[in-house]
């Protein structure tokens, strides 16, 4: 698989790649992913699964309130929680919901006796849950309710929905023809009221491309998606927004644009897709630090320091290709620089770009050396590449250093054309 080079005006004037760089090069071009915005990554649902055996006072004690009717309420765990049925697909007799603290608990497992040992606690925690507390914190809420209501209880499992929010990009019209997928079954639903995800389609179009969805619930799934649209049908747009607002970006371009559309890339982990990337002993790839086989990834809190490496692992699995064996420029940043720290959305490292200038020829004058060398070493031609100058982002600056020494548009476009014929004849690009 081929990848874009990815560089920076800096790191052009040190002839050296930057891999948060926003200029990406390759034999396909050049492209310019400055106004990409990366607004929030991070943990959308956590889904904590324990086995043990019922304290069947505490289920008794709750069945009993569930019996009184539809709009039952309890005080349990410092909470006021609504008692109700689970639904069918969720495997479990009975639910405790309080949407305002943003966390359901699932209790009873249909197909396990109550008397016997077996998985009969899943905890659902919710994005506003989970963004405004640390995953220790989080953690911490889930075991406790865990001892409460099981005896030798132990967590054996995580589900985990990681997500990825942006502006400045959206699926291009030939999206499905370019998606790389091992999901075979595309089903197309026009004129769709309403956005739930809880089924298990292979893949699912939804109506004029705003909702893409592929693989099933009960392995990896992933959904892109217009998040505006959904944050407004679910009435979550205030909360969205505060968070999106926080975001920190290293662009000149500036951050969350309200009058512009989030879209949203979603990859959905099923706690057996975790075991089995347990197995594979993943590795941090900012710190290095490898799993501990002690506890693999049963806990939430196991799984976190591992999650940037299951993004970029996941985002293999699903692609968007620029053409057979190149990965799309913008899939390829999405895919690399999303940093997942859970509840912090200003993940993103904030870098201080010095551009060249005024008082700065030489770095001007080595970064446009550099950036010829790559246009020659990639085939591109003399017209082209005075078209990527000007998007370089460097372009103002080039212009005023040839314009205070007379060099007119005719003569820098020969001076272009020599550079580029240097090089692929005698330079670096030749070899």
């Amino acid at each position: 698989m081929e990848r874009w080079e990815r560089y920076s005006i800096a790191s052009l004037q040190r002839g050296e790649q930057d891999q948060f760089g926003k200029l990406l090069i390759s034999s396909l071009g050049q492209r310019e992913m400055h106004n990409l915005r990366i607004l929030n990554a991070g943990v959308d649902t956590v889904r904590q699964l324990y086995q043990g055996k019922p304290q069947l006072p505490q289920f008794d004690k709750i069945i009993n309130v569930y019996n009184e009717g539809k709009g039952a309420t309890m005080r349990l765990f410092d909470q006021e929680w609504s008692v109700g049925a689970g639904a069918a697909g969720s495997g479990f007799r009975y639910r405790l919901q309080n949407n305002e603290l943003g966390a359901i608990v699932f209790f009873q497992a249909r197909h396990v006796k109550t008397e016997n040992t077996g998985s009969h606690l899943k905890i659902e925690l919710s994005p506003h849950f989970i963004q405004e507390r640390s995953p220790q914190q989080c953690q911490k809420f889930m075991d406790m309710i865990a001892a409460s209501m099981l005896t030798q209880g132990e967590p054996v499992g995580a589900a985990i929905h990681l997500a990825l929010d942006v502006q400045g990009w959206e699926p291009p019209k030939n999206f499905m023809e370019r998606f790389v997928t091992r999901s075979k079954k595309i089903m197309r639903i026009d004129g769709i009221d309403t956005l739930e995800f809880d089924h298990g389609n292979i893949a699912t179009t939804y109506g004029r491309g705003e909702t893409y969805m592929f693989g099933t619930a009960g392995a990896l799934q992933c959904c892109i998606y217009n998040k505006t649209l959904e944050a407004k049908h679910r009435d979550k747009m205030h909360f969205w927004e505060g968070l999106w607002q926080n975001a920190v970006d290293d662009d000149l371009n500036g951050t969350y644009n309200p009058e512009e559309t989030v879209w949203r890339i979603e990859l959905r982990f099923h706690q057996s897709v975790l075991r089995e990337y347990a197995q594979g002993i993943p590795c941090n790839i900012d710190t290095g630090e490898v799993l501990d086989h002690n506890h693999g990834f049963s806990r939430f809190v196991d799984v976190v320091p591992h999650l940037t490496g299951l993004w970029r692992t996941a985002m293999q699995s699903y692609r968007l290709d620029a053409r057979r064996n190149l990965i799309d420029p913008a899939w390829q940043v999405m895919q690399d620089d999303a940093r997942f720290y859970c509840h912090e959305p200003g993940f993103m490292y904030k870098r201080a770009r010095k551009a060249p200038g005024l008082g700065n020829e030489k770095n001007v004058t080595l970064a446009f050396g550099n950036l010829i060398s790559i246009y020659a070493r990639q085939g591109i031609r003399t017209d082209q590449a005075i078209t990527y100058l000007k998007r370089s982002g460097m372009w103002e600056d080039l212009e005023q250093y040839y314009r205070r020494r007379s060099v007119n548009t005719s003569q820098f476009r020969q001076i272009v054309e020599q550079k580029l014929i240097e090089r692929r004849l005698v330079g670096k690009a030749a070899s």
